[in-house]
């Protein structure tokens, strides 16, 4: 097992806490952490996942939430107060297909709800938990570059698009990297890393459901393997907003450096609904 602080009484492994870690690419990074040797927390939504990692991984501490729920979310966050934990992903994430789906109440209000409105409120827990922390141990002094306190949040490479006809969900993960900056620059005196990560097309479960069942022709999609790969990658050279895979993040790029005009043109183009 991996440690950071060695005593002659006790080995110290570190902790993470996952929200939105029970399927996808949440999951993903709970069993690459877990292989790491860290003490591992996810929370989720459907207690059918719940059970299911309760039985294949009872290591794994599991909590339910709904993210959708402010009053569910404090309660979570409360009962979590009393835990150390030296990194929080924030991986939950609701997706709508605006391309050909017309946006109602209740999508609409889980997409704001899950992809920001959720996000703020752990963030701001989180990062006053791990203020707190620092003030009350000088654990966190002894650990390598590697395994310092951090805050990472899973955004999408949508939200990397600056442009008026973009979707909610676009629009909401583009706030999730203006947020997730911010708290890099306020947390940086504290040597609390943050980092965002805004990926392409990743062969998830959830991906083949909103596709029937195959999601192998999106454009440039890669395994949840490799994802996992960059993100650890990233973590690791502390980069504050990760974009890949590199085609796509070329892509965006140029697209991003066309007149806004045009560029509303060419993606508003791509829609199968009328405005």
């Amino acid at each position: 097992m991996k440690t950071l602080v060695e005593d002659t009484t006790e080995t110290y492994a570190p902790h993470i806490i996952i929200v939105g870690g029970t399927s996808g690419l949440g999951l993903a990074l709970a069993l690459h952490h877990q292989t790491l040797g860290w003490q591992v927390s996810v929370v989720g939504s459907s207690a059918a996942k719940i059970a299911d990692i309760n039985s294949q991984h009872p290591a794994i501490v599991t909590y339910v939430c709904d993210l959708t729920d402010p009053s569910q979310t404090r309660m979570l966050l409360d009962s979590l107060s009393g835990t150390q934990f030296q990194r929080l992903i924030y991986s939950a994430g609701s997706y709508t297909n605006e391309r050909i789906h017309h946006l109602n109440q209740a999508d609409s209000d889980q997409m704001l709800a899950i992809n920001l409105q959720a996000f703020e409120q752990v963030f701001r827990w989180a990062s006053s938990h791990l203020r707190q922390q620092l003030k009350q141990s000088c654990q966190a002094l002894d650990m390598t570059k590697g395994d310092k306190l951090s805050l990472i949040c899973i955004a999408s490479i949508a939200g990397t698009m600056d442009y008026p006809y973009a979707s909610l969900y676009a629009k909401s993960k583009r706030a999730m990297i203006a947020t997730a900056s911010a708290y890099r620059a306020a947390l940086a005196p504290y040597n609390i890393q943050v980092n965002c990560i805004a990926s392409g097309y990743i062969d998830t479960q959830a991906l083949r459901d909103l596709n029937d069942g195959d999601a192998s022709h999106k454009p440039f999609i890669m395994s949840t393997q490799a994802a996992v790969d960059h993100i650890m990658q990233a973590i690791v050279d502390d980069v504050e907003l990760v974009i890949f895979p590199r085609s796509m993040r070329y892509i965006t790029s140029a697209l991003n450096h066309l007149p806004k005009p045009v560029l509303n043109w060419i993606l508003r183009s791509k829609l199968d609904k009328a405005k």
